[in-house]
């Protein structure tokens, strides 16, 4: 949550030439109705299912960049769809950058819970790819080091 995915992924997308996918603008377009919404309806399980959904449908499209949501790669799931075909490469923001840029933003679900969450969920988004730093860097910046991981990553075999 807030680590920067919705705005780098665009980025990243056009310098590798690929279509770039944001996992909530998919869920929230299939439910016709926003994710906060989605998550007043239905809870968190109800938006978990839909996003498992669409994300199986993104990744069916083929290679891609997909801003996933802050919760995807804790899914169960949502890590096998993407570690069978994709790389993962994980925004690491520090939490004060994520409570100034949460402080900024209306409607987020779950932003009551973000620090938990945060906490909770940090290893397993560093276990699960690549890691970006973010802090103080451009999301043009940041779009180049997440290409020069994935390039990395490419070259290592």
């Amino acid at each position: 949550m807030a680590s920067g995915k919705s705005v780098t992924a665009p980025r990243v997308g056009a310098l590798l030439g690929l279509p770039t996918f944001d996992l909530d603008e998919e869920v929230a377009s299939e439910a016709g109705a926003p994710v906060e919404v989605i998550f007043a309806r239905e809870g968190e399980a109800g938006f978990r299912r839909r996003e498992h959904a669409a994300l199986a449908r993104v990744v069916g499209r083929g290679p891609s960049v997909i801003a996933l949501g802050g919760g995807t790669l804790h899914q169960p799931g949502c890590r096998d769809l993407l570690t069978a075909g994709f790389d993962v490469v994980v925004l690491d923001t520090p939490w004060p950058v994520i409570e100034q840029r949460l402080a900024r933003s209306d409607g987020r679900p779950l932003a009551g819970a973000a620090r938990t969450l945060f906490e909770q969920r940090r290893a397993g988004y560093l276990a699960a790819g690549r890691q970006v730093a973010t802090e103080g860097k451009s999301p043009e910046k940041l779009a180049g080091e997440v290409v020069a991981a994935l390039e990395e990553r490419r070259a290592a075999g």
